[in-house]
């Protein structure tokens, strides 16, 4: 049986490997008429359980995505655990990296779904914040040029900066999805090089690094305001830094070196949206060698096509299920 490393190597021999260091969760996932108010009770129509997790969602939706995926993150030593590990490796994902914490509960989230598709989230950390800089160090020690690095913030905000900063001596591409929105500037991330948030994030992180607030909310608006906040984190870093800010069914605004733009999503049903951030960040991240505003194409219909299906992980597509979806939308989305 191959190591860790070996495995690596042997998929680096093909193509850019992608290392997802972060949050795996136990998800528990209700769907309700209407999301309760404070002090309110509502009655569920149904349960289901799935792996959940932004990181375990990003390395599934890399995997789909057709990109060598490797999983890096912390596990308790329950029941839940080993069902996690299995479900990533099930969806292709490599799970060698992933450390078991004695003492501790696997993370767990329970999301509540309403007949919108809304969400509202709550997360139990568990193990995710046992992650720490050691396992950066001894998990990451094969990652190479042309290689990615995908990080979000449920794990430490510490962990997510040791990674990083490996990452970017070693060559590779840091790809951070600031979500949850960070509250404190010791929870940035500078050694990046792709930054994806959505609406709400962006706000806070452009707070954080003191950039002035648009006083509308409209597409082009937020597409200013993104670019401000590239320019404060290229102010704080020395690499350049491309940045993608989802606006749901609206699809998506970018700013790179080669431009700037907006990629329209396709119309469709929603029915859940608890993975939908979580697809387009794994397909950002799998599909390296695009141009962004192709990538972004790419990657937002992936992330509508998981909105027509009920569960997190479960919801991601393959991607032969997106370029089906692509093929037969008579119009490009890019705008």
């Amino acid at each position: 049986m191959e190591t860790f490393h070996e495995e690596v190597h042997m998929a680096r021999a093909e193509r850019s490997t992608v290392f997802v260091f972060g949050s795996i969760n136990a998800d528990t996932c209700y769907r309700v008429p209407s999301l309760p108010l404070p002090g309110q009770t509502v009655l569920a129509s149904s349960a289901d359980a799935s792996p959940g997790g932004k990181g375990a969602n990003q390395a599934i939706a890399s995997s789909c995505a057709g990109a060598p995926t490797f999983m890096i993150g912390a596990v308790g030593d329950d029941a839940e655990a080993a069902v996690m590990i299995r479900a990533l490796n099930d969806r292709g994902v490599g799970v060698d990296g992933i450390v078991a914490r004695r003492d501790a509960l696997t993370g767990r989230a329970l999301v509540l779904v309403d007949d919108e598709a809304e969400n509202s989230i709550v997360v139990l950390p568990g193990a995710n914040a046992l992650l720490d800089d050691s396992v950066a160090v001894a998990e990451l020690a094969t990652i190479g040029a042309g290689d990615v690095l995908v990080l979000q913030n449920e794990v430490s905000a510490a962990a997510n900066r040791a990674a990083a900063d490996i990452a970017r001596r070693a060559g590779a591409v840091v790809v951070w999805n600031a979500a949850p929105a960070p509250v404190a500037p010791q929870d940035l991330v500078h050694d990046i090089d792709l930054l994806v948030v959505n609406e709400n994030e962006l706000a806070q992180l452009a707070a954080l690094l003191g950039v002035e607030q648009p006083r509308s909310d409209g597409a082009d608006d937020t597409a200013r305001l993104l670019s401000k906040t590239v320019d404060a984190i290229r102010h704080n870093g020395d690499r350049a830094v491309d940045a993608v800010c989802t606006l749901g069914a609206d699809g998506a605004v970018y700013v790179s070196a080669e431009g700037s733009g907006r990629v329209r999503a396709p119309r469709v049903d929603a029915v859940d949206t608890t993975a939908a951030g979580d697809t387009l960040v794994g397909y950002l991240a799998a599909h390296l060698r695009l141009p962004l505003g192709e990538r972004l194409e790419l990657a937002g219909a992936a992330g509508a096509l998981a909105v027509t299906r009920d569960g997190a992980s479960s919801s991601i597509p393959a991607l032969r299920d997106v370029e089906r979806m692509l093929a037969a939308t008579p119009e490009r989305t890019s705008a």
